[in-house]
């Protein structure tokens, strides 16, 4: 299962898998069909046609670390929309990492949307449907009524909606099998999300309505129609929704202010060993250094009994939940009570919580070390036990880029505290000291000391950082040149073509507008010598013994080719040209943003891809894959010959229709490429991407 695909804890499986959804339909279609099923009931029928038109299909660009890199790759999922400013409630799964989105709409339009925020810790996001997009006179939006998820009763009947595989809105029935689920670790593992346990806050409501794949993010609604729950995973063979009570508290957050804010203790709880006996609490693992409960005092091993006057309802992973809800809802600065015994004595401390930070930050690209980075958490400081705030995490190296080559090589998870002695407090700061290092480095390179930590131990590396492209070819002095192709005459050949020689070169092809063509040589003519001298190519891998000789001659010089035609010997004049100019020096041009390359069409290319020789454009020598450019379908060897509607003739005119349409502000370049002898167009998105440096 491909990760940007899906995810697999355990047994339970997070539902925005495409491929998964696709597959298992697949199965099902393969099964013979069930009988006719019971009519629907009416008033059921009628909640469908008034919930379903408030169903969203979503697609996403998302930036995930390979190879020093962040690359795109494509998902799908479903949300709801949850306001007539076209608030759309998914799953964070579904927007994470994402640069890109697109939400389907029931009636078959689609329109953009922007990411509002996201809540890893419960896995639920919100995407803003840009509403300037619909069509003129397009209805108002269908909003979807959120449930009392309280209520719900196991037995209870529910609908899962959502686009199964991307492929259509569809509804699958059930019934509440548990409406308050803790996953135990044991059987099912953990959903880390973006550095956070999933499982740590959400009680999911388990039922028996099948989801698939892209199913993720869709709503979970009971008879009436209203939404009782966000789909999420599933759970062996049932599938478990996030509680559209905690939901709605999260979406109001995010859409009010763009995150979601919580207080935070510094305690890290867990279920009560099973040699105190079936008690009530939780037990306290860690206590985090600096933190609230630190300074109050409280220890690992305390057992948290009540909180605020709760007491903590439950056992095991339910008590635990209950404790981080109660420690979750309330808000920065406000006062904390926890009841706690220790050595059988009860007592009280009173906190002041801190605000929860973010787990994990953001993954951010440096091109010129090679490397994707992120800013330092204080989960992962305490995590990696780092002595403060100030550095910036390896997360992913290039092997062949900067980092991966350093003395020593830098490797992911090292945490680089300095450059050149200069102190690197986050990514800001290293990617400013870095453009002002490469600012008039010569050729763009600039070496320098780089510091990092690794296990306890601050090591130094020698790093060349670049900026330069790769590609600097030198150029090659112009030899003499046949406009023609030629393959060995093998004694095998020469026999059953009745040529009385030994060795020669047989013509395959002969470029128009060439002095070849000038001088009358024609394809299947044999060229058995040069100036009197024998052209010794007998064996399959004698293809470039006529061209290293003719390679001996200055450009201008007439030669006299000795040719087997029709049966006999005749010499024909021919007067050499210079090599054309190669591939690898022609114009060439990197788009940066897009991240493809062109150049100027070469003679060898028009000869590889059977162009015409006035053939106009500009050749796409890579796609990075997973790049945008790649994403929208633009491959290697593609000849761009219009972008924007205009016709491009050669490379400087394609950079300055991209310069122009970058100017306009438009949101796609349209360009239309030549493949393999047929044309078509490719549409790539011009949305803002991370910068790199």
């Amino acid at each position: 299962m491909n990760s940007w695909l899906g995810r697999r804890f355990g047994g339970w499986v997070c539902g925005c898998c495409v491929l998964a959804g696709v597959l298992g339909a697949v199965a099902f279609a393969q099964n013979p069909a069930p009988p006719a099923a019971a009519k629907r009931a009416p008033s059921v029928d009628a909640m469908l046609t008034r919930v379903f038109p408030s169903i969203v299909r979503i697609e996403a660009i998302r930036l995930r670390p390979s190879d020093g890199r962040l690359t795109k790759q494509w998902t799908g999922g479903s949300g709801v929309i949850i306001s007539p400013q076209g608030h759309v409630l998914t799953n964070c799964h579904v927007t994470e990492d994402g640069d890109f989105f697109r939400c389907h709409l029931f009636d078959g339009s689609h329109v953009e949307a922007t990411r509002v925020g996201q809540d890893a810790l419960t896995d639920l996001a919100v995407l803003q449907i840009d509403l300037a997009q619909r069509a003129k006179g397009a209805p108002p939006l269908v909003v979807a009524e959120f449930g009392d998820s309280s209520q719900l009763a196991s037995g209870n009947a529910v609908f899962a909606l959502g686009s199964p595989g991307f492929l259509a809105q569809s509804v699958t029935r059930g019934v509440v099998s548990n409406p308050s689920l803790v996953l135990p670790e044991q059987t099912a593992g953990k959903m880390i999300l973006r550095g956070e346990d999933v499982g740590t806050l959400v009680r999911w409501v388990l039922h028996d309505a099948r989801i698939f794949g892209g199913n993720s993010g869709g709503p979970l609604v009971n008879e009436r129609g209203d939404v009782v729950g966000i789909n999420e995973i599933g759970v062996f063979n049932l599938s478990g929704a996030i509680p559209s009570n905690l939901a709605r508290v999260v979406a109001d957050q995010i859409i009010g202010t763009g995150r979601v804010t919580r207080g935070w203790s510094g305690l890290t709880v867990q279920p009560r060993l099973e040699a105190d006996g079936n008690r009530a609490g939780v037990m306290v693992g860690d206590v985090a250094a600096a933190s609230p409960a630190g300074a109050a005092g409280l220890q690992p091993g305390d057992v948290i009994v009540a909180c605020d006057g709760h007491a903590i309802e439950g056992a095991e992973e339910k008590a635990v939940a209950h404790f981080n809800r109660l420690e979750t809802s309330q808000m920065p600065g406000n006062d904390f009570l926890v009841e706690f015994v220790r050595a059988g004595q009860k007592q009280s401390a009173r906190l002041k919580l801190a605000r929860r930070e973010l787990a994990q930050a953001d993954d951010v690209e440096l091109r010129s070390w090679g490397a994707v980075v992120r800013d330092l958490t204080q989960k992962l400081i305490r995590q990696e036990r780092l002595p403060d705030a100030r550095g910036v995490w390896l997360e992913n190296i290039r092997p062949a880029g900067p980092c991966g080559q350093a003395e020593p090589t830098l490797r992911r998870n090292d945490v680089l505290i300095a450059v050149d002695g200069a102190p690197i407090g986050d990514v800001a700061a290293l990617r400013e000291l870095t453009a002002t290092l490469l600012a008039g480095a010569p050729k763009g390179v600039r070496t320098v000391l780089a510091s990092v930590r690794r296990e306890g131990a601050v090591l130094t590396s020698v790093v060349e950082l670049r900026t330069t492209s790769e590609r600097n070819p030198p150029q090659e002095a112009r030899k003499a040149w046949l406009g023609a192709s030629s393959q060995p005459l093998t004694p095998k050949l020469s026999t059953r073509l009745g040529i009385k020689a030994e060795g020669g070169a047989r013509l395959t092809r002969i470029y128009p507008g060439t002095q070849a063509e000038a001088a009358g040589l024609r394809v299947g003519d044999v060229i058995v010598a040069l100036d009197g001298a024998e052209v010794p190519a007998r064996r399959p891998e004698d293809t470039d013994v006529l061209a290293r000789q003719i390679r001996q001659y200055r450009s201008g010089t007439q030669a006299v080719f000795g040719v087997w035609r029709d049966g006999r010997k005749m010499d024909v004049p021919v007067t050499l040209e210079p090599q054309p100019v190669p591939a690898a020096e022609m114009p060439w041009w990197e788009d940066v943003q897009l991240e493809f390359s062109a150049r100027e069409i070469a003679f060898d290319d028009r000869v590889r891809l059977q162009l015409p020789m006035e053939a106009k454009g500009a050749l796409v020598e890579s796609a990075v894959p997973a790049g945008w450019a790649a994403l929208a379908g633009l491959r290697a060897d593609d000849v761009i010959e219009a972008a924007g509607g205009k016709p491009v003739a050669n490379l400087a005119e394609l950079k300055q229709e991209r310069e122009l349409v970058v100017a306009s502000g438009k949101q796609w370049w349209v360009l239309l490429v030549r493949r393999r002898g047929q044309t078509l167009f490719v549409e790539i998105t011009l949305k803002p991407v991370k910068s790199k440096s």
